[in-house]
């Protein structure tokens, strides 16, 4: 199920890059394994998928013991709290959710080297995590986070809880933008954007989305 489930996901990549006028080898797809056992993570490999999303410090750390840290790319996709820091840097090959300053803080504190990505509120939803979609405060704290000495390698948001695919698409497009702007008033690559999930990762794709985070696309509803 899984292999085909990735190769009916590839299709529809390919098909979202050639209306955005890109290539699909631009587009990494994750399989997020939040509260599935490791087992889960084997036959995604095992399917081709080399870049495993977990939301949880504690829970995707001890799946990375169990399977060894080279077995896959481990990324870190939900909230870090300050005081998983030093777990997170050295189970984690990336951390996706960078959301303030008071943990940027604390990763330069414990020197990471690994690359992170600064999440970015892009919907404005009270409930979600990440810094405002506002482009001055963007620039002070990536350029802080670039002073500190950190590996910041683009940007990452979640998509709009509630609308339609225009709202989708509007969200995805506004990081692409603050992104873009970014990158010449900073001088960095900021090459990722990872964004989009199994509902709404056609419409990231075709905003430029360069990572997708797929769960139930891959592995069905199987929580």
């Amino acid at each position: 199920m899984i292999r085909r489930n990735l190769e009916e996901i590839m299709d529809g990549i390919a098909g979202a890059c050639a209306e955005a006028g890109r290539s699909p080898d631009e587009v990494r797809v994750m399989a997020v394994t939040k509260t599935l056992p490791p087992h889960f993570i084997r036959d995604a490999v095992d399917a081709g998928v080399t870049l495993i999303g977990e939301n949880r410090v504690t829970e995707g750390g001890r799946k990375i013991r169990e399977l060894g840290r080279d077995f896959a790319e481990f990324h870190l996709i939900g909230p870090i709290h300050v005081k998983e820091a030093r777990q997170a840097i050295r189970d984690f090959h990336c951390i996706e959710a960078v959301d303030r300053m008071e943990v940027a803080d604390e990763l330069a504190r414990r020197e990471a080297k690994i690359p992170l990505l600064v999440e970015v509120n892009t919907s404005g939803e009270a409930s979600k995590k990440g810094f405002p979609p506002d482009y001055d405060v963007l620039a002070r704290a990536v350029g802080e986070m670039n002073r500190l000495g950190l590996r910041v390698e683009g940007l990452m948001t979640v998509g709009p809880l509630f609308g339609g695919p225009s709202d989708s698409g509007k969200a995805f497009a506004l990081l692409r933008e603050l992104r873009n702007r970014l990158r010449v008033s900073l001088g960095l690559g900021l090459e990722t954007l990872s964004m989009g999930m199994s509902d709404d990762y056609l419409h990231a794709v075709r905003e430029g989305a360069t990572t997708v985070r797929l769960g139930t696309a891959i592995f069905g509803h199987t929580r």
